[in-house]
């Protein structure tokens, strides 16, 4: 499901040199959560994903929008969405 976005979520971990327990501690969000994100079994909500961004935005002294533009760049179905609405723009 998710596998495009877990990558980009393992990579910002590394970077932000975070282990799994480290983003349960400072977002509280349950193991279970964080597990199916890493793994690809599920998507954070909207809400989650710009909690996880701000996280990472602050350890790596980065732009929160930035990384919430960037990981929503690896959300499959947003990725669609976006070229549906370019497509639709175009056609008038």
């Amino acid at each position: 499901m998710g596998t495009e976005f877990s990558t980009w979520l393992c990579m910002q971990m590394d970077k932000s040199k975070m282990t799994q327990e480290d983003l349960m501690d400072k977002t509280g969000y349950s193991h279970t959560s964080v597990f199916r994100w890493v793994t690809g079994k599920h998507l954070p909500k909207l809400p989650h994903l710009i909690a996880l961004c701000e996280v990472f935005a602050k350890a790596q002294q980065r732009s929160p929008r930035q990384l919430v533009f960037e990981a929503l760049m690896h959300v499959p179905e947003m990725v669609h969405a976006e070229y549906r609405w370019k497509r639709s723009m175009a056609n008038g």
